[in-house]
């Protein structure tokens, strides 16, 4: 989002998802299990005492980290104790504690393996399932993330299972189901602040959206009211494809999915998204253009355009995590905005205050935000071209904070570049 021209605002479906993910492999296999070829004989009692000493050394090397080896030690648990139920217990667990530390490492395709292994077992496990979905939300497959997270929020009450699906149905334009498993959190918990505020959102948006028309295209849905000049339709439908191509040749990156597009009134437009009053785009898993009976001039349409879309490639890429600065730098250099040469920025830059600067209600205060993020961003782009700003998305999405993400893409630590921007900017 750009005063007086664009806005951006966080998808919950993104923040809600802070685990990351990527699983260390079964590195180990079976390669630490001891086979007695010459022992053919062996008592009861004894693989219970076996047993028993498994478990235990299986939980130390858990408390350790050491996954591997201790899901294979409670495997051998019960092999030699088969007819503990507890036993096959701490197997699942196992592979679920793994899986919940691979989503925290950032593998998620290898942590739906790990909750896949412990749902073999128990098939109908609510933490096997939520961990389950949420590996497919961080690999960029929403789509594999409905069946687990419904069967999970079947099982028991988990406000924020029903939260994420209430996200990805509104991402997916099912709003009737989003609001199905809002109002199931407001059962149990009325006083749930996040899924009141989405509930109202979602249904803000199913009023003003009451009786649209939408056109599908390879890349896009765009939702329209009849009102809308077909003329000027088709040129918005036009900008978007050019826009997608534009950014997706400059990031060499395309969302999945389509992304979704909705053509409001200016007053709808505000209804909905409650935006602050300068801005004149917003994405938020859509986009949102408020370009009714009065467009603005078809050059600041098509900027407009390319911003919006430039955030949601963005926000796909970074898998939502992505800062504002970011976000809003890079949207402006893929839109073709040139920072300021003779720019100064009075007091102690940080990102933080960028990031807060971006935020304000007050337009002249957002517009510094945004001129010191592009100012930024292009010293990024500078330093190392968009391939690098490219790789920084991508670890942001696999999971790596901006601190530990930068020094691995530029070769300086955040600290360092925040120094150095200050001493240019005359800080």
């Amino acid at each position: 989002m750009t005063p007086f021209r664009h806005v951006r605002l966080p998808a919950l479906a993104a923040t809600l998802l802070g685990v990351a993910a990527l699983v260390l492999g079964w590195r180990e296999g079976r390669r630490y299990e001891r086979l007695d070829a010459e022992r053919t004989v062996v008592f009861a009692s004894a693989h219970a005492r076996d047993a028993q000493g498994l478990s235990e050394e299986a939980i130390r090397l858990y408390a350790a980290g050491q996954f591997p080896r201790a899901c294979e030690k409670f495997g051998r648990a019960v092999a030699d104790d088969p007819g503990s139920a507890a036993r096959r217990q701490d197997v699942i667990r196992c592979f679920e504690g793994w899986g919940w530390h691979a989503l925290r490492e950032g593998r998620p395709d290898e942590a739906a393996l790990l909750f896949r292994q412990g749902l073999a077992d128990m098939p109908d496990d609510p933490a096997l399932l939520k961990g389950l979905g949420l590996a497919a939300v961080h690999a960029g497959r929403p789509d594999d993330a409905f069946a687990p997270l419904e069967q999970a929020a079947r099982g028991e009450h988990d406000p924020d299972v029903r939260l994420l699906l209430a996200h990805l149905y509104d991402r997916r334009d099912e709003p009737a189901r989003a609001v199905v498993h809002l109002r199931a959190v407001l059962e149990r918990e009325p006083a749930h602040e996040t899924a009141r505020r989405l509930l109202g959102k979602v249904e803000r948006e199913q009023r003003a959206e009451a009786g649209f028309q939408r056109d599908v295209t390879r890349r896009f849905v765009v939702k329209y009211r009849d009102a809308l000049d077909p003329e000027a339709r088709r040129a918005i439908v036009g900008l978007l494809e050019s826009a997608a191509e534009r950014v997706g040749r400059m990031l060499a990156y395309a969302p999945h999915e389509r992304t979704t597009v909705v053509l409001y009134e200016r007053h709808e437009f505000q209804d909905v998204t409650r935006a602050h009053t300068w801005a004149t785009g917003l994405f938020d898993g859509k986009i949102r253009l408020p370009v009714g009976r009065v467009r603005p001039p078809g050059r600041e349409l098509e900027r407009l355009i390319v911003h919006e879309y430039a955030h949601a490639v963005i926000h796909d890429l970074s898998r939502g995590r992505a800062p504002r600065w970011l976000h809003e730098g890079l949207a402006q250099i893929l839109e073709g905005a040139a920072p300021d040469p003779m720019l100064q920025v009075p007091g102690g830059l940080t990102l933080a205050g960028v990031e807060a600067l971006a935020a304000e209600p007050d337009p002249l205060r957002a517009r510094a935000g945004y001129d010191i993020a592009l100012w930024i961003v292009r010293d990024l782009v500078d330093r190392g071209g968009i391939e690098s700003l490219r790789e920084l998305l991508a670890r942001l999405g696999s999971g790596e904070t901006i601190a530990e993400a930068m020094p691995r893409v530029y070769g300086l630590r955040l600290t360092e570049l925040e120094s150095q921007w200050r001493q240019v900017l005359g800080s």
